[in-house]
């Protein structure tokens, strides 16, 4: 059975509507089951392009997860379904925007589009970041200029955190999807479909007649987790994510991603996952994770697992069940955390059972080095007890990295400091991968809240999306703290990491090797550690950006 961790309550300041959780799968496959089997007309998912800063340091792919799972339930109820994953159709194809200040990676928009059935009368399109939102805003416009007729439906956590904003801001959209879409997005299907009323539909945002924006709620949370289908990656071009470079962790192989867990039972201010998701974190049955493993270990000969989840280790009992699993059925994989984990379950004993079954990378997020900030943003982390388990992990031969933010706008100076010398304490102690970024206040969060009340944000336009760009490029330094500068504050960032890394290659010196081996080599390689893999991926991504730069006089001539 799935498992339901219930933590406290959110804050009396807090608010969402928290969605019902009484209908299964298998009742919503049956209930909104396509109401005419001959009829095959696709429902087009869209991946747009990948819009990123013209200087980011790192830009991480992954699969298109939340289309796979939307794809996968239409199928399951008897609709047609197209994928189009303008990422991974070219990845290689990397240029810049028209006005030179951002970086696109993907397929032509153009060429895109027209690789939409024309059949299709229902289009979706995803929406995870909201720094992309600008570029994105203008996909979804050419989108309805190519589909005059169809009925364009946009997801994720930008629109979920900006309802009203995104439908007034971009009028070629019909309907938000709100929170965790498969629910909500079929029962709309079915609706649209079978040409009944969409107003008893919950998860949804849309204008009413005169232009006023009505919310339904969040989506419906599935009761049971375990009656979901896999992604449907036979949509997908599979293949070109297994590529060496812009992977999430350090490419070792055949990469492929999936997800162990739904959601997050914290509520840290600085995060938007309580608006998407609620705190209601949901733990999917170990031996259905581990079949899915295998079959993508059949299917695709994948050697790595990478779990995308929010927080994958939670529960020390499923995580034990996990690693016994894996012993059991002696899967021949790796797999490791890339997006990040907490360590109240990390132990010496569980570590252990990590490196057993395979487990290469493993991500931490403290975010401060200071008590008072972590109390402040509500982020319950011992920080004792990470550094222990941190360095169990070191000693077991695990790659880690450790993610910090500074900047929150009530940061002090002396609270950013505690953080540059935590971080270079684990420097000293062997930790392979540091990221400090810088607080940027994100839709969503308890704290883009009180920034937005207080009116410390100021106009929400264009260019306050794009300062949410900061977290991988230096030359950006947009910040909301009311104590430090913003120069200042990102000297400490800069300074930080460089002595962070200075520490740790001379702790362990064979990594300077590895080092001038990936500045000198243009084959594929192995990386260790995710700074390495960043190196690679900065190099290929610059050596393709004049590929394609170099390309366009040939082109404009023919």
């Amino acid at each position: 059975m799935s498992q339901t961790l219930a933590l406290e309550p959110p804050p009396p300041n807090f608010r969402y509507l928290e969605p019902p959780t009484n209908l299964g799968p298998s009742d919503a496959f049956a209930q909104y089951a396509n109401p005419d089997r001959s009829d095959t007309r696709p429902v087009t998912l869209v991946r747009p392009p990948l819009y990123f800063s013209k200087t980011a340091y790192s830009t991480p792919l992954a699969l298109p997860v939340g289309l796979g799972y939307l794809a996968a339930v239409l199928q399951k109820a008897g609709y047609a379904a197209q994928i189009l994953d303008c990422v991974g159709r070219d990845l290689a194809n990397i240029r810049l925007t028209p006005d030179g200040r951002f970086q696109v990676q993907g397929m032509d928009e153009e060429a895109s589009l027209a690789l939409i059935d024309s059949a299709s009368d229902i289009i979706g399109v995803t929406i995870m970041f909201s720094q992309e939102w600008p570029l994105i805003r203008e996909y979804i416009n050419r989108l309805r200029h190519a589909f005059p007729r169809a009925t364009i439906v946009v997801g994720g956590e930008h629109v979920t955190a900006m309802p009203d904003y995104s439908l007034q801001d971009c009028p070629a959209i019909d309907y938000l999807v709100l929170g965790e879409g498969e629910l909500s997005f079929l029962e709309l299907v079915h609706r649209l479909r079978a040409k009944q009323p969409i107003h008893g539909v919950s998860g949804l945002a849309f204008r009413a007649p005169g232009g006023k924006v009505v919310q339904t709620g969040l989506s419906p949370r599935m009761a049971d987790i375990k009656q979901m289908p896999w992604p449907a990656w036979d949509l997908v071009d599979v293949e070109a994510y297994f590529r060496p470079n812009f992977t999430m962790g350090p490419a070792h192989g055949r990469n492929i991603g999936m997800l162990a867990t739904r959601g997050c039972p914290y509520q840290c201010t600085f995060c938007s996952n309580p608006t998407m998701w609620t705190t209601r974190y949901t733990m999917r049955p170990v031996a259905e994770v581990v079949d899915e493993m295998a079959h993508y270990i059949e299917r695709y000969r994948v050697t790595t697992i990478d779990f995308y989840d929010l927080t994958a280790i939670v529960k020390k009992s499923w995580i034990m069940e996990f690693i016994a699993e894996l012993e059991r059925r002696q899967l021949k994989v790796g797999w490791q955390l890339p997006s990040g984990t907490r360590s109240e379950s990390l132990d010496e004993e569980v570590i252990a059972g990590l490196v057993r079954t395979g487990c290469t990378f493993l991500v931490y997020a403290p975010e401060s080095g200071s008590q008072r900030t972590l109390d402040m943003v509500k982020k319950r982390v011992n920080l004792a007890y990470l550094q222990r388990s941190l360095m169990a992990a070191v000693r077991q031969g695990v790659a880690t990295k450790v993610n910090f933010i500074i900047g929150f706008p009530f940061e002090t100076r002396r609270d950013m400091l505690q953080t540059v010398l935590f971080v270079w304490k684990l420097g000293i102690q062997k930790v392979d991968d540091c990221n400090i970024a810088l607080f940027t206040p994100y839709p969503g969060s308890e704290l883009y809240r009180e920034l937005e009340t207080s009116g410390a944000l100021g106009r929400i336009d264009d260019a306050y999306f794009e300062n949410l760009m900061t977290q991988f490029d230096f030359t950006l330094s947009k910040t909301f703290c009311r104590h430090v500068g913003a120069r200042e504050i990102m000297a400490y960032r800069v300074v930080g990491m460089a002595v962070f890394y200075l520490i740790s290659y001379l702790r362990a010196p064979g990594r300077f090797l590895r080092l001038l081996q990936i500045l000198f080599q243009r084959e594929p390689f192995e990386a260790r550690s995710l700074f390495e893999q960043r190196v690679f991926d900065f190099k290929v991504r610059l050596r393709q950006r004049r590929r394609k730069a170099a390309a366009l006089p040939s082109l404009q001539q023919a």
